[in-house]
């Protein structure tokens, strides 16, 4: 007998079958720890956010006066400007300026009357869209730095019009503004209050009580 006889009958090839396991895709087996499932680059999305409508919020507003390079303008409304009364710690370098709680101004005015002054604060934006309060000081019955007062508050009036920029003129005890020459764009000011805009600046700078850590590091107590 022959060896192909012994070998039985030869299996028959489907082809069919066989072109079926070719057209299924072929998948990379990966648990073989080649690729680690933790690798951050090759987790990453698009940004989930760009589906969701978003809107700018104000979380800080600075209290500060002009910077001396950048062009500004004040808010033209009278109800985005507050006269009031502002405590004033002197620093190595320049000021820092607190909101005094009513209940106490009457005390300190007679505790602290150096450092308690009557202030306007005035709503700012800069060109480059950051708003922020300027506290100017008003001019006080004394006469002291009457001219710097008076020259800072025509500024203010100035930049409810124009961009301007300001800076000091000690030859001339007073501030001096340059208006921008360019057709500067108008300020895109924000949808808050002036209490919202103050209850944001004066966040951790509100004095309600005769034990706060300035007050007391006035008195030497701290």
């Amino acid at each position: 007998m022959s060896q192909n006889a012994e070998s039985g009958p030869a299996e028959e090839f489907d082809e069919t079958a066989h072109e079926i396991e070719q057209d299924q895709p072929q998948v990379q087996d990966q648990s073989s720890g080649s690729v680690d499932p933790y690798d951050i680059d090759a987790s990453r999305t698009d940004d989930l956010a760009d589906d969701v409508e978003t809107a700018d919020r104000i979380l800080t507003v600075a209290v500060r006066r002009p910077g001396t390079k950048h062009f500004f303008r004040v808010h033209p409304d009278p109800a985005y400007s507050l006269p009031t009364l502002l405590l004033a710690q002197k620093l190595d370098i320049g000021e820092e300026v607190y909101l005094v709680a009513p209940h106490l101004r009457d005390h300190l005015k007679q505790e602290l009357p150096d450092e308690i002054g009557k202030y306007r604060l005035f709503t700012c934006m800069n060109k480059y869209g950051v708003l922020f309060l300027w506290p100017a000081k008003l001019p006080s019955a004394d006469g002291g730095g009457r001219i710097w007062q008076q020259s800072a508050l025509a500024a203010a009036e100035r930049a409810k019009v124009a961009w301007i920029r300001m800076k000091g003129d000690r030859a001339a005890g007073a501030y001096t503004i340059t208006e921008a020459m360019g057709n500067l764009p108008e300020p895109q000011w924000p949808d808050l209050t002036m209490q919202e805009l103050v209850k944001l600046a004066f966040a951790d700078r509100m004095i309600a009580s005769r034990d706060h850590d300035v007050l007391r590091e006035m008195r030497g107590e701290i």
